[in-house]
């Protein structure tokens, strides 16, 4: 699945199990967590019967919002802002009670003001952001709010396993196409498009050698959208099909 804003979420019924980039995260009832605009794999077994509220929101709104209530967050010995995706909100009696209290807005037969609405999650925003247990979710948005957009290399380690072309890469880390382009190539020295490829042609190379996963998981898993395409750049890349790969490969710890 792919975010293209951050989401804010209170968890009602059911679970969910989300991963990303080696990491597992499962969301339970009455949990709430930040989910950072990115690209992630979840469960369709315990999916079906969960039910969130959900606010997702754009790296604008989290920069105003900094700005406009610096004064009043505890912005005194933040932790560094991690890389996951991932952020869990603590939640007391207040912020929970508050989560709930803003189900009536959705079941309304009548549309709800959306400037209401706004000012409603502002004020369970600033409660969440008050809390000091919720500390590593005011460091990232501080961050934000000094840098504009994450780091390029932070997006892209991330998220290169995703099979996106460079306009969704671009719209993640918060830049028009052009600047992606330019960013991209001052961090790694390379395009983007060949950069793209050889790590998921390694990361490809690794699964082959190291799981029994058919060649079409393994092209799936590796960011490549269909397995023919896969299989004549993999050959093209080192001279052999997926499947003599992988042959050579287990012939050869055989011998050792």
């Amino acid at each position: 699945m792919y975010n293209h804003f951050n989401l804010i979420a209170f968890s009602l019924e059911g679970e969910r199990t989300l991963h990303q980039s080696g990491k597992t995260w499962k969301v339970t009832p009455r949990t709430s967590y930040f989910q950072r605009k990115s690209a992630y794999i979840q469960e369709l077994s315990d999916a079906e019967s969960w039910k969130v509220l959900a606010f997702h929101i754009p790296d604008q709104f989290l920069i105003d919002f900094a700005k406009e209530f610096m004064d009043s967050l505890p912005t005194e010995n933040l932790p560094e802002p991690k890389s996951d995706m991932f952020i869990k909100i603590e939640l007391n009696e207040v912020t929970e009670t508050y989560f709930y209290s803003l189900l009536p807005y959705f079941s309304k037969d009548s549309q709800v003001s959306e400037k209401l609405l706004e000012l409603k999650f502002k004020e369970l925003f600033l409660s969440i952001l008050s809390n000091p247990s919720n500390k590593q979710l005011l460091s990232y948005i501080l961050c934000l709010n000094n840098e504009g957009k994450p780091p390029i290399y932070q997006v892209m380690e991330k998220n290169y396993l995703h099979a996106f072309g460079l306009k969704e890469y671009a719209h993640i880390s918060s830049r028009s196409l052009s600047v992606f382009k330019k960013d991209f190539k001052e961090h790694y020295l390379v395009s983007p498009g060949k950069w793209l490829f050889n790590k998921r042609i390694g990361h490809a190379s690794v699964l082959l050698k190291t799981t029994q996963q058919s060649v079409l998981e393994v092209a799936l898993n590796s960011g490549f959208k269909n397995v023919s395409h896969f299989s004549r750049v993999f050959k093209k890349k080192y001279h052999v099909s997926p499947l003599e790969y992988r042959k050579s490969a287990i012939n050869q710890i055989e011998k050792n």
